[in-house]
């Protein structure tokens, strides 16, 4: 009886819930709070930008050659599509937020690559045939899942793909999250929803008929503020539902939790993560 209860879960159905109450908790879509380029640089920072260890291990990683076509969906501020660029043929980023395009834009010229396209669209408002250059020889989302609909999003990466598919999604609990989940019953007497993961990720692949390969990854991130203020900022221009009177807790919450160092106040974490590559069956390419 339970395996019948599992099979007939619709896990797309359960993304998409998972999402919605995300968003709720946070007040704001992933691509709002990152139309801000001040946002933008400190995710670029903590992500160590496109020079840091694990950076540099990731594109090691994807099997890149002078003839590989790119597309990277959520490219965020380009710590990935320029290294990318410097071996690839070519990098087409899909980015909807302005901020993130600011920065990357920035670093494309200060770096003179002109092998990476930029795509100013949500994955979901993306019409392959107009917007983009198919098919890729390597479709790659790093952290960038804020669809609500996941199944339609992995049918379009599929459908302009001829080589791999490569996901990089959440596995537990990211360290941005622990602030919402210690402060949200407390202020607003309700759950902090942080959005689906992977293990609900794995479930939509497998009822699609994906079997993936599946790596896990630890690795320290650190955002970085010029001073405790800024720090705050940060956080009320992210959950929309904070208002000046929860700026007390919050400080608390920063104190608790920060550091002061000489790059500023610094909040350190870990984050685990898990890898999704699958290869797009020949007779998929022929639709191409």
């Amino acid at each position: 009886m339970e395996a019948k209860i599992v099979q007939d879960i619709d896990w797309n159905r359960v993304w998409e819930e998972q999402t919605l109450l995300w968003r709720d908790s946070a007040g704001k879509s992933c691509k709002e709070f990152w139309a801000d380029e001040g946002a933008a640089r400190v995710y670029s920072q903590k992500a160590g930008g496109s020079r840091s260890e694990r950076v540099i291990k990731t594109v090691a990683g994807l099997g890149l050659t002078p003839a590989t076509r790119v597309l990277d969906i959520g490219a965020g501020p380009g710590n990935l599509a320029l290294p990318m660029a410097q071996t690839a043929r070519s990098v087409t980023t899909v980015e909807p937020s302005p901020g993130m395009n600011q920065v990357m834009a920035r670093k494309i010229s200060d770096r003179k690559a002109g092998n990476i396209i930029q795509v100013e669209k949500t994955w979901e408002a993306v019409d392959p045939d107009n917007d983009l250059s198919a098919p890729y020889d390597l479709v790659l989302a790093s952290m960038s899942l804020g669809m609500k609909d996941i199944r339609a999003a992995i049918e379009k990466m599929n459908r302009v793909c001829r080589g791999r598919v490569v996901v990089f999604w959440h596995a537990g609990i990211p360290g941005w999250e622990i602030m919402p989940r210690a402060l949200w019953p407390k202020l607003f007497n309700m759950d902090y929803y942080g959005g689906p993961k992977s293990d609900v990720l794995f479930q939509v692949l497998y009822q699609m008929g994906i079997y993936p390969e599946i790596q896990v990854a630890s690795n320290r991130f650190s955002e970085v503020f010029e001073d405790l203020e800024k720090a705050k900022d940060y956080y009320f221009r992210r959950f929309t539902c904070l208002k000046p009177e929860h700026g007390k807790a919050l400080e608390e919450f920063l104190l608790g939790h920060c550091e002061q160092t000489e790059q500023g106040v610094t909040h350190d974490f870990v984050h685990e993560s898990m890898r999704f590559e699958w290869q797009i069956k020949e007779t998929d390419n022929d639709k191409h």
